[in-house]
């Protein structure tokens, strides 16, 4: 007889070759972020108006078809196209650490014009620290945005950054690897730390990641502090592994190496758009999640300031907007060879180009439960994945052990509580956040303090 642990793992083996051989001929979606000059048309010896340089998390898809489209609506109003060059430094939590570094070194700008993406989070603490620069847009255009999405604002009164799109947070699955197992697709949160679901969830790490700490915050938003950080705590017991971008997740479970993970709406769409929705599943769980925007600015010193003020103003205006949502091919201005997936700003688009995109419905009709505190969101960043990855991360190894006791243990209950009792709580979280986190040795002991009070707890469970 086969000893459990080996039993498991041929079992996911068998699962993930049987996915495997399902969509072996069907070509997984690379978001990987490489530079690009957009429209490719453009040649060093060609005459242009100048460089726009824009430093962002996008993949390639959303650079190429608006390097593209935006210099197609030049050339239309008779101007000269424009080089626009990426910045490719990671994802936003690195982009983050980037900009900071160079305003330090080089305070009045860093030759660079935009941030384009990443959330809005970074971009409140940005504006805070003065490293935007107002970037009024053209007339008109904020009358077709609404001011904010469910308390979410979603944009800077003052021109500081405007949200560029809207994205949504839920959880991808794979409907062949459910049904092996006989289990539901999860809906919530909550049912992504199911017992049934140990080893086969998915996240990436959300310090390395501002989409998917997004969603952590929205847990500990959605569901209350105390209550998300047990959501959390069981997520982190079922997970595989910790990855470190949020594209790994929907590659993961298109192949079955995963059921389900935490997903952006745009990886999620564009996975399903490649594999077929009869394999995979894509969920926004009902009252438990927000609509956020992914932001664009203008940094301070922005070499261009004139092409960065008019390429924002191209973004928010419809021609950008469409962009977004239009299949490609489907409508005069839709993207040419990317689709986006992703949700526009301007509400009355929505209807105006239904049956052109894969959405059914507005954002904005959405009702939701969760009165998200974007404020308190931004305050807290930096401690809260700190916090989350010197508990669950760091010791993942024990983590998911001690995970497995609780689970498996006639004393589940005693255990339960010993894996569920963690250090800080919220006031105390909020405290330090606007108090003692600025302080490196403050931090650095926090750091220590949380890890080692981990260790311990997960192995005084191990002891049982």
């Amino acid at each position: 007889m086969l000893n459990p642990i080996v039993k498991r793992w041929l079992n996911r083996a068998l699962i993930i070759a049987f996915v495997a051989a399902i969509i072996a001929s069907i070509k997984v979606l690379e978001h990987v972020a490489r530079e690009t000059h957009g429209s490719a048309a453009l040649s060093s010896s060609d005459k242009t108006a100048g460089t726009l340089t824009i430093i962002t998390p996008h993949w390639e898809g959303i650079r190429v078809e608006f390097a593209r489209a935006y210099n197609d609506w030049r050339i239309a109003q008779g101007n000269l196209p424009v080089r626009v060059e990426w910045l490719d430094v990671g994802g936003t939590s690195d982009i983050q650490r980037y900009i900071r570094s160079s305003f330090r070194n080089s305070p009045a700008g860093i030759g660079i014009d935009i941030f384009f993406g990443g959330g809005v989070d970074p971009y409140m603490a940005f504006a805070a620290e003065g490293l935007l620069a107002p970037c009024p847009v053209a007339p008109g255009i904020l009358t077709n945005i609404p001011f904010e999405l469910h308390g979410v604002p979603l944009y800077e009164t003052n021109g500081l950054w405007y949200g560029a799109a809207l994205s949504g947070f839920g959880i991808l699955y794979n409907n062949v690897v459910l049904g092996k197992f006989g289990l539901p697709a999860p809906m919530t949160w909550e049912e992504l730390g199911q017992p049934a679901l140990r080893t086969w969830a998915g996240s990436a790490d959300p310090r390395k990641s501002g989409s998917v700490h997004m969603m952590y915050e929205i847990i500990l938003q959605a569901y209350g502090w105390d209550k998300g950080m047990q959501i959390i705590a069981a997520l982190a017991g079922n997970v595989r592994g910790f990855v470190q971008t949020a594209s790994a997740v929907p590659k993961d479970v298109a192949v079955g190496e995963i059921a389900a993970g935490l997903c952006i709406d745009v990886y999620a769409w564009s996975t399903i758009d490649e594999i077929g929705g009869d394999r995979l599943g894509f969920v926004l769980p009902k009252g438990l999640t927000v609509v956020n925007p992914d932001a664009i600015a203008m940094l301070k010193g922005a070499p261009r300031a004139d092409l960065a003020q008019e390429f924002l103003s191209f973004v928010l205006s419809e021609a950008g907007q469409k962009i977004w949502m239009l299949k490609k091919g489907t409508a005069p201005g839709a993207p040419r060879t990317y689709d986006l997936n992703k949700m526009p700003m301007w509400p009355s688009l929505y209807g105006k180009y239904r049956g052109c995109t894969l959405f059914t419905d507005s954002p904005f009709e959405w009702t939701s439960a969760v009165k998200y505190d974007a404020a308190k969101g931004t305050v807290r960043n930096a401690i809260v994945k700190d916090y989350l990855g010197a508990l669950f991360i760091d010791a993942h190894r024990e983590c998911t052990r001690a995970w497995e006791r609780v689970c498996t243990s006639p004393a589940s209950n005693e255990l339960r509580g010993i894996y569920m009792r963690f250090p800080m709580d919220e006031a105390a979280i909020l405290n330090a956040a606007t108090t003692a986190y600025a302080n490196a040795e403050w931090r650095a002991r926090a750091l220590s303090d949380w890890s080692n009070d981990a260790r311990r707890r997960y192995a005084e469970i191990l002891k049982h």
